[in-house]
């Protein structure tokens, strides 16, 4: 599907427009292919932003606890770092994980429903024709429909496992090791945004900033970047639903937001309590 055509579907759809909806839909007949190809590139959207939030959001965390209790700031890059690496490597591993044991789980389901037409097909035929009852449709209309079905077997099962278990059919074209790969590269570039500003802080030479606090300026920059980024995530996952792009972005941020500031809480509250609001503050010099 061209840029131009999701524009002009995305657009008949927000506005409700059925004649642009049809002229868009009639101005290619070979859609299908085109849109599976889409609902695939969806998949990898979803790992790239669910992977990239969680990124950001769990460093910055660690942050916003190590000011809250106003400790060294290189505790941020090594806690940061470490963080990093091994929650990207966890989520996508986590990903590729899950997203296998959901197709084994499928073609397992798949192998049952087809061993049960094959010995029973009878049997699976009325099942499915109640199913189709329940949903309002009249008895003939779903004997005509399921044993029109019935004919093409594929065609059938693919329908028991929707209707009875709720699949989409089986793809083959399912990746999970690349859909994990994606994530855990999502969480590692996303996640670095933090960082950033602590990383530069510990390369700038100390004579750089005389007068400037440098543990002071290294956060803010940090929650600015993180902010924005956060603001951007929302935007880019709106634009691929019907959500309004500025709710989308500010609903996104505010969870962050949320996250964060009870993660600076509860560092503040564990040096008072703990550590009689002494933290372990040091300028920050060069690494």
């Amino acid at each position: 599907m061209t840029d131009d055509r999701q524009k002009m579907v995305a657009e008949s759809f927000k506005l409700k427009d059925v004649q642009l909806s049809k002229a868009t839909h009639d101005a290619c007949g070979c859609v299908a292919a085109e849109e599976k190809h889409k609902i695939l590139q969806g998949q990898f959207i979803k790992s790239i932003i669910y992977g990239g939030l969680d990124g950001i959001i769990s460093t910055f965390v660690i942050i916003c606890s190590i000011e809250g209790g106003d400790f060294d700031p290189t505790y941020a890059l090594v806690l940061g770092f470490s963080n990093l690496i091994g929650d990207a490597i966890s989520m996508g591993m986590g990903d590729y994980l899950s997203s296998t044991a959901d197709v084994e789980h499928q073609k397992t389901e798949y192998s049952r429903e087809k061993w049960e037409f094959e010995v029973n097909p009878e049997g699976e035929i009325e099942e499915m024709i109640e199913l189709l009852e329940d949903k309002g449709m009249s008895n003939a209309d779903a004997e005509l429909v399921i044993r029109t079905t019935a004919k093409y077997p594929e065609l059938f099962l693919d329908q028991m496992m929707y209707y009875e278990l709720g699949f989409m059919p089986l793809d083959e074209n399912d990746k999970p090791l690349k859909q994990g790969f994606v994530t855990f590269i999502a969480f590692c570039l996303f996640g670095l945004v933090p960082l950033l500003s602590y990383v530069l802080c510990g390369l700038l030479p100390w004579d750089t900033f005389t007068s400037i606090n440098q543990i002071n300026l290294s956060f803010p920059i940090s929650c600015v970047a993180t902010g924005g980024t956060l603001f951007l995530l929302g935007a880019i996952k709106a634009k691929f639903s019907s959500e309004n792009l500025v709710l989308s972005a500010v609903k996104v941020l505010l969870m962050g937001g949320v996250a964060c500031a009870a993660s600076y809480f509860i560092g503040w509250i564990l040096s008072v309590t703990l550590m009689n609001g002494e933290g372990a503050a040091v300028a920050c010099k060069p690494l």
